[in-house]
């Protein structure tokens, strides 16, 4: 391993593969959409998120956000309507064969929908993405389901731990610490 990487680039996301991002609060799934976008994918971000605060936030380019709300608008999309937002996702992926997808606000989509429904949804979506060169972020907090409902939610994507992080930027943190002493 090259001690000069940064922990993001740790990290290494393959295409055709949806990842379940373990974290509390989106930071590093938001910092992979980032990073692949950087490397000139086009992106789609579905999120639960304001999309100002999200885009003054990371630097999202000409990424598509659409915001998961009940609000009506332009890139507003009611919850409910999980099969649309499938279709939307899917639509994304067959035109660009190659970007990246996040979709942040699983727990919200399950509020609204039930957790086999929204199951039954990612795994549409992961067999979509299984016939692409595509990747799916889907940063969730494990907190928020019960031990099997996150065993049926990791059983056919790559996990990506938040800890494992840490302890990449811990080590970076150190090595910068140590420069300067």
């Amino acid at each position: 391993m090259n001690e000069n990487r940064t922990a993001l680039e740790l990290i290494e996301l393959e295409q055709g593969l949806c990842y379940i991002v373990r974290e509390r609060k989106p930071f590093l799934a938001f910092a992979l959409f980032e990073h692949e976008m950087a490397d000139g994918l086009q992106g789609l971000c579905v999120t639960r998120q304001f999309p100002d605060k999200l885009r003054n936030a990371f630097t999202m380019g000409d990424a598509r956000v659409i915001w998961l709300s009940h609000t009506p608008g332009t890139d507003h999309h009611n919850p409910t309507s999980i099969g649309t937002l499938a279709t939307i996702i899917s639509s994304f992926i067959e035109r660009y064969e190659s970007c990246v997808v996040i979709i942040d606000g699983l727990e919200y989509l399950v509020i609204n929908n039930g957790f086999q429904q929204v199951l039954r949804f990612l795994e549409h979506v992961n067999e979509q993405v299984m016939q692409s060169k595509s990747t799916v972020l889907i940063p969730i907090s494990p907190n928020a389901f019960s031990e099997k409902e996150l065993a049926l939610l990791e059983r056919n994507v790559e996990v990506v731990e938040q800890p494992a992080m840490s302890v990449a930027l811990e080590k970076d943190l150190t090595s910068l610490i140590d420069q300067y002493r």
